[in-house]
């Protein structure tokens, strides 16, 4: 594995706030597809957060769609079987984050409310790399990196992996021998492992691809949620 950038935040807890958008979908808005409108909503985050941003409307199936200031993008339309949109953001990047509160299907238009509720403030470690043929390759052929760290215990830590290029998949294993693993969190360009807790000691994680052969660059964040 070739390590590029390391990038440290040490930030403290800050209160829980609200944002709180009541707004009306109608011909006169954008569309993102003939006849599907939206509102696009800025959110300022000046520091890592956990963010929850939430859509509900008594006139119309709700979609959400939030693009982090990098242009990843997270979607949801109905939130735990509810009638409600609602996107669960871990928010590791600073800037303005857009929001597009949007209907589901064509025509769809009224009232709505969109609530954006900020968390626990997160410190982060971004660490950038890269899978490519030098790498150790599984049994499936996929290709992976090894990283570890020491982590304190009674934390609570995220392990989030940011592809470039390629469908990745993540792989956290605690000092215990506890295993986690996931694919897409919200969007194929993201795969998150936490919040999670372990005894203090090595971590490993492992980024790695959905499929055999892939190759690109990647952001790995390892992140320790403040304030639990």
């Amino acid at each position: 594995m070739r390590t590029v950038l390391f990038c440290f935040l040490s930030l403290l807890v800050a209160p829980v706030f609200g944002q709180t958008t009541n707004g009306v979908l109608g011909s006169g808005d954008g569309q993102r597809g003939e006849g599907v409108y939206y509102d696009a909503v800025t959110v300022p985050v000046d520091v890592p957060s956990e963010l929850t941003i939430r859509m509900e409307s008594p006139d119309f199936d709700t979609y959400l769609i939030v693009r982090s200031p990098s242009g990843q993008e997270i979607v949801n339309d109905d939130f735990e079987s509810q009638s409600v949109s609602q996107v669960n953001v871990i928010a590791t990047e600073t800037g303005p984050w857009i929001v597009w509160a949007s209907s589901y299907g064509s025509g769809m238009q009224g009232a709505y409310t969109l609530t954006v509720t900020r968390g626990n403030e997160l410190e982060v470690e971004t660490l950038q790399g890269r899978l490519d043929y030098r790498d150790t390759v599984a049994l499936k052929g996929e290709y992976f990196d090894t990283i570890t760290r020491e982590l304190p215990g009674n934390g609570t830590f995220i392990f989030e992996l940011v592809s470039l290029g390629f469908d990745g998949y993540l792989v956290v294993t605690s000092p215990s021998g506890e295993v986690w693993r996931n694919d897409d969190a919200g969007s194929t360009t993201v795969s998150r492992v936490g919040p999670v807790t372990g005894p203090a000691g090595t971590w490993k994680i492992q980024p790695t691809s959905m499929m055999a052969g892939e190759q690109g660059a990647y952001d790995l964040n390892v992140v320790q949620v403040k304030g639990r």
